[in-house]
């Protein structure tokens, strides 16, 4: 009789553990409402959903004389300062890089403003400042996550850069 108290607390435990699993269950798969929803968004939609910042940079190109490209990620030796940044894409066609929380020099405007324009297929995205325009190939776009791709030169001297952005 001492032992029911026990066991009784044992399957109560047990209980309430498999109730858990359930709800995680539940949170892990998405709903098909919110894959429907995601699925349903524009390109133009999924780029200006909210502000993008860095998550990697990296650099391909050719050696003279190699036979394969060497890619190499530079986002770690990028200072704290570029890390930080900001990029937003507004549904008025604005281009908008802020500064984030730290700036390399006081002096340094806290925005760059300038345009940008996407394909309509969303495979190709054009940026157009005051400094530069470049057109960069859109290698993916999703609700979380954004990577272009831009190459400078020609042949075997092109540089390849990707940046990867994420919410």
């Amino acid at each position: 009789m001492k032992k029911l108290p026990v066991y009784l607390s044992l399957a109560l435990t047990l209980v309430g553990l498999a109730s858990c699993e359930k709800e995680l269950e539940d949170v892990a798969k998405p709903t098909a409402a919110a894959a429907a929803q995601q699925a349903q968004q524009t390109p133009q939609q999924l780029l200006t959903g909210s502000q993008w910042h860095l998550t990697d940079l990296s650099t391909s190109s050719k050696a003279e004389g190699a036979a394969e490209a060497t890619t190499v990620s530079l986002f770690a030796r990028l200072k704290s300062t570029q890390r930080d940044n900001l990029t937003q894409f507004t549904t008025d066609g604005r281009y908008v890089q802020d500064e984030g929380a730290t700036k390399a020099t006081a002096d340094q405007p806290q925005q760059l403003s300038g345009s940008y324009q996407l394909s309509e297929d969303g495979k190709s995205l054009t940026v157009k400042l005051p400094s530069y325009e470049r057109t960069y190939s859109v290698e993916e776009l999703s609700a979380n996550s954004l990577r272009l791709k831009f190459s400078e030169g020609e042949g075997a001297a092109a540089v390849t850069y990707v940046t990867t952005f994420a919410h």
